[in-house]
């Protein structure tokens, strides 16, 4: 079976998981197509979903600390307090430039890290 890192997380830390979309420490951010399979589908997002999870991520307060993102939210997403970044593909030009700008402001008294 296909784990994800997402599934490999929560095997580490299971109280992070929640079934609940206004709950939980850790959630997965993508849209999905039939062939990448059952696993992946079950942690697919619709629009009303991701603008629910955006605005969980945008306060400082909720419990949500960790998501998992493909291909969504590098423009177009502003979170003041999200402090770190890490990207696992090849990045360049103004895209790279966009991912940066995500993390790379002061927030209360965070520090910034930028990862990939």
């Amino acid at each position: 079976m296909q784990q994800t890192l997402y599934h490999a997380i929560i095997e580490l830390r299971p109280e992070w998981h929640s079934e609940d979309l206004s709950k939980g420490v850790i959630k997965v951010v993508m849209t999905s197509t039939s062939e990448e399979g059952p696993l992946l589908a079950k942690l697919k997002t619709n629009k009303t979903q991701r603008r629910a999870l955006a605005e969980r991520m945008k306060d400082a307060n909720d419990p949500l600390k960790l998501v998992i993102v493909r291909d969504m939210w590098l423009t177009g997403f502003d979170a003041p307090c999200l402090t770190t970044m890490y990207i696992d593909k090849p990045m360049r030009g103004h895209n790279l430039m966009q991912a940066i700008a995500r993390v790379n402001r002061v927030f209360k008294d965070n520090q910034r890290r930028f990862g990939g």
